[in-house]
């Protein structure tokens, strides 16, 4: 399949826009100011695109899913993402390993990106659209994306290139190409959005939409003519009655109020809580086997017991047979936890 390049000029505007957009996700991650210059799209093969700008690089696999269907390969320098890593664990090392855990974190930060890619062009072309994407993995080349877009190296894709600074800590540079099948299904849309005939549709719709709104604000304002009607009727108005559902009166357990039946059977998550702190994620990237956490909470202080993230008692920890129980021993207002 070959690109239609009829339109080509302006969807490669809103690929890059796009692309842009959806790299200042990275901003309140890494908690700086970030600044793009993305290049306009430009139409290549597969084969002879040209990614040297950015290797050594890692890359990751774009499904979008929804309206816009296609796919699209995202590569970065593998330098730049080390300085992403090393900010998020918050280490002064130079040498920055992408372990498991490693690569899972910039996978999760590279997936709010794509998120906001296939937002923004949704939003661009008023339809419904998202993206899954793969595990990071290393960029060995053009054969790399031939494989991602069906192992066909000859045909055309759609790349934008882009410079991004995050403040003055990162200076890195990125590519992101999309498939045949992507760009001539956002051509689509383009043409959809930009005909005439259903452009004059929609202003028909929005001016009939826009009148039908006039004449019902219209019915609802009162009628001000300098003058009132005397001979209206008289309006009986008095306070609505409800029914009351009593709560029992025991302060020792926790009341249901009345005709709840049909709740009953509902099912509850019961969580008994030890106590909890607060780590900062160099500290976390540390634990291994064996590694001790303190706790905010005092050997033999009673635990916590939620139902579905509620505090509702606090009770001992026994052991029944060969299991751990929690004994009940005070209620955290229950009444106030009812009526809230």
């Amino acid at each position: 399949m070959s690109l239609d390049r009829s339109k080509f000029d302006k969807i490669s505007e809103v690929l890059s826009d796009a692309v842009g957009a959806a790299l200042d996700a990275l901003s309140p991650i890494l908690g700086a100011d970030l600044n793009t210059a993305p290049q306009p799209a430009q139409i290549h093969t597969i084969k002879d695109t040209d990614y040297s700008g950015v290797m050594p690089a890692m890359y990751f696999n774009i499904v979008f899913v929804g309206d816009i269907s296609g796919k699209a390969v995202a590569v970065f320098r593998e330098i730049d993402l080390a300085v992403i890593l090393r900010l998020l664990m918050n280490s002064d090392s130079d040498e920055i390993e992408f372990d498991e855990m490693g690569l899972g974190m910039i996978k999760e930060i590279m997936s709010q990106v794509s998120n906001k890619l296939s937002a923004k062009l949704g939003e661009f072309f008023g339809v419904e659209a998202s993206a899954s994407i793969s595990a990071l993995m290393q960029f060995e080349g053009n054969s790399v994306v031939a494989n991602a877009f069906g192992g066909k190296d000859q045909s055309e894709c759609a790349t934008v290139t882009t410079k991004y600074e995050v403040g003055t800590i990162l200076k890195g540079k990125a590519c992101v190409t999309f498939d045949d099948m992507c760009v001539n299904n956002l051509t689509k849309y383009y043409d959809m959005a930009n005909d005439d005939n259903t452009q004059q549709q929609l202003t028909a719709a929005q001016n009939v939409q826009s009148m039908s709104a006039g004449r019902g604000q219209a019915s609802r304002q009162p009628q001000n003519r300098g003058m009132q009607n005397n001979n209206a009727p008289a309006l009986n108005i008095s306070p609505s009655s409800f029914p009351r559902f009593d709560v029992g009166n025991d302060d020792d357990s926790i009341g249901m109020p009345g005709n709840m039946d049909l709740l009953m059977e509902v099912p509850m998550n019961v969580c008994v809580e030890i106590g909890k702190t607060k780590k900062k994620m160099k500290e976390i990237m540390n634990f291994s086997q064996g590694t001790i956490i303190p706790i905010d909470k005092q050997a033999g202080a009673p635990v916590d017991i939620t139902v579905n993230g509620q505090l509702i008692a606090r009770g001992d920890v026994i052991v029944i047979d060969d299991n751990f129980g929690v004994r009940i021993t005070e209620l955290v207002n229950s009444k106030n936890n009812l009526t809230s």
